[in-house]
């Protein structure tokens, strides 16, 4: 007679031990063969350095996240990044990183969107190229500043400049002083030089310390209207363009005379 149950497993003080329930020690023996399957993996939550303790509502939500998308294929590991971590409830999404996943964005948007009725933004990566960009890209390094994982994660210390993707990097902005698009895209390519330069400079882009550099930069009112993609007028064009120019012009010398 074949017995199944479900029961934690509990470490004994020489070994792993199964826990045979009460209801159940008549039916199974010492010496008796079981079948033991593991229904769901328990969600751990690893912190990034620096990070604080998130609401327990938070702390539930994103176990319940990775319980949902820890067994697509291949996913090695799972990030939660961005705002979601950083502000109480000013925040529009919650931003996930798939490394090493086969499958796509879009498939586990839809399992998450299912499950929990929230947005998302998510993207996947494969690990190689994810500690490829931990070395040279600020974006990245940025991003990954304040995260939980499911797994043990630790950011590589060793960093190099590359002058082509850095100047990839500032196409946007650069472009920005030509073209004239929403205002939240002005907010995101100042907090990308930002980013940039703060790289350049020696300095791991802390998500925290660059959000703090824009609020210093940006005068607040027009900092609240950037930063929720507001309507702004050409003399507020004029001043933050003046900043991407000032920003462009301390990256170029930052380029030329090497990291200071």
């Amino acid at each position: 007679m074949l017995i199944k149950f479900r029961k934690a497993v509990s470490k004994g003080s020489r070994f792993n031990q199964i826990y045979v329930p009460r209801s159940m020690e008549s039916l199974i023996e010492v010496g008796d063969e079981v079948e033991v399957r593991l229904l769901q993996k328990k969600a751990r939550l690893y912190y990034s350095k620096g990070l604080k303790n998130l609401s327990e509502f938070k702390e539930n939500l994103i176990k319940g996240i990775f319980s949902c998308i820890d067994g697509i294929a291949g996913a090695e590991y799972i990030f939660i990044v961005g705002s979601f971590l950083t502000e109480k409830v000013n925040y529009n999404d919650i931003d996930i990183v798939l490394v090493g996943s086969a499958r796509s964005e879009e498939y586990a948007y839809n399992m998450l969107t299912d499950k929990f009725n929230l947005k998302f933004h998510i993207i996947s990566v494969q690990k190689k190229k994810l500690e490829d960009l931990l070395r040279i890209c600020p974006l990245s390094r940025a991003m990954l500043s304040k995260f939980i994982c499911n797994r043990d994660f630790k950011i590589p210390e060793e960093t190099a400049v590359d002058k082509k993707h850095i100047q990839f990097l500032l196409m946007m902005p650069q472009d920005m002083l030509e073209i004239r698009l929403g205002s939240r895209a002005f907010f995101d390519n100042i907090r990308r030089l930002v980013t940039i330069e703060k790289f350049l400079k020696d300095k791991n882009p802390d998500i925290k310390e660059i959000n703090d550099d824009l609020k210093r930069l940006i005068e607040p009112n027009l900092y609240e209207q950037i930063r929720n993609n507001g309507e702004i007028d050409d003399n507020a064009i004029l001043i933050l363009r003046k900043i991407i120019k000032a920003k462009l012009k301390s990256i170029m010398e930052l380029l030329e005379n090497g990291k200071k």
